[in-house]
């Protein structure tokens, strides 16, 4: 009796297996991956994406999903092998950041370049560990890493700060300023270009740098996508012009390796040299109509 209730038992187990594994194998919107036109390997893997819950259906838009079936099976099986593989944790628009991932995957294709397995990126427990202190909120983009905007009201609830790039220091960035800009906007001016950044900083090491200068409205990390470094700079704006005045100071008195350029002083020094210009222009081109007249008034003579 014993013996048939445990074969029972056994028949059961096996009975049930394949029902529970046919219940995980797909989720209600595999069925919608489908219709929409994805070959079924490519839809199963973006519906096992869904069942981890690194993503959910409602994060991709139909622009992801249109962008995806552009793809041979191939090459979107190792798009979404790549977009799992990535740090999701500090995406806000996931749909975007699949998009990224599918562009940077044509870039490589059109270099020639294979897909680079994933470069050592920052200590997310140092990351977490600095978000949870200051109270910010960081957005991870395949192009930039934006920590703050805003920052919270604890730090700061004034206006935003005003756009446009005061200062610049460790490099030069040209053509930041608007070249039409009033000696009022310019006073205003909080954002501060730094460049030679070390590929392999982060926010954790950036941001208690500059946080010493004054309160911080955000910090935009540029990425290469190709990479998955830092491009080397990144844009600081502060919350006041005298904090972005002083982490000018701060950074390059202690670097002391490249002269910090204000990029208001450089716009001054190039007007005054097209002033310079326009005087010497001017003075040349009257020189040039006075000898042109007093050549006529020769000619005048000689032939009248």
């Amino acid at each position: 009796m014993a013996n048939q209730v445990n074969g029972n038992a056994v028949q059961l187990k096996e009975e049930e297996e394949p029902m529970d594994t046919s219940s995980v194998t797909h989720t209600e919107h595999y069925k919608t991956l489908i219709e929409a036109g994805l070959p079924q390997k490519v839809a199963e893997r973006l519906d096992e994406i869904f069942q981890t819950g690194l993503v959910a259906y409602v994060d991709l838009d139909e622009r992801a999903i249109d962008a995806l079936r552009e793809f041979n099976e191939e090459g979107a099986l190792s798009v979404l092998q790549q977009f799992k593989e990535s740090d999701l944790s500090h995406v806000q628009n996931k749909s975007a950041f699949l998009c990224g991932v599918m562009k940077t995957y044509r870039q490589r294709e059109k270099q020639g370049s294979k897909v680079q397995e994933s470069t050592k990126g920052p200590d997310e427990a140092k990351i977490k560990a600095l978000l949870e202190r200051t109270g910010y909120t960081l957005d991870v983009t395949t192009g930039q890493r934006k920590y703050g905007g805003p920052p919270p009201d604890s730090v700061y609830s004034g206006m935003q700060p005003g756009i446009g790039t005061e200062s610049s220091c460790g490099g030069s960035r040209d053509n930041v300023l608007p070249r039409e800009m009033t000696k009022n906007q310019r006073s205003r001016l909080t954002t501060v270009f730094v460049g030679k950044i070390p590929r392999d900083l982060y926010e954790d090491e950036l941001v208690p740098l500059f946080e010493k200068a004054g309160p911080i409205w955000d910090l935009r990390l540029m990425m290469d996508p190709l990479s998955g470094q830092n491009r080397g700079y990144a844009f600081i704006t502060f919350c006041g012009k005298e904090a972005a005045q002083e982490a000018v100071k701060l950074v390059c008195d202690k670097t002391n390796t490249h002269r910090p350029v204000s990029h208001y002083l450089r716009e001054l020094l190039q007007l005054k040299l097209f002033a310079v210009n326009i005087v010497l222009f001017s003075l040349v081109f009257s020189l040039n109509v006075f000898i042109l007249t007093e050549l006529v008034c020769d000619l005048c003579s000689i032939f009248f």
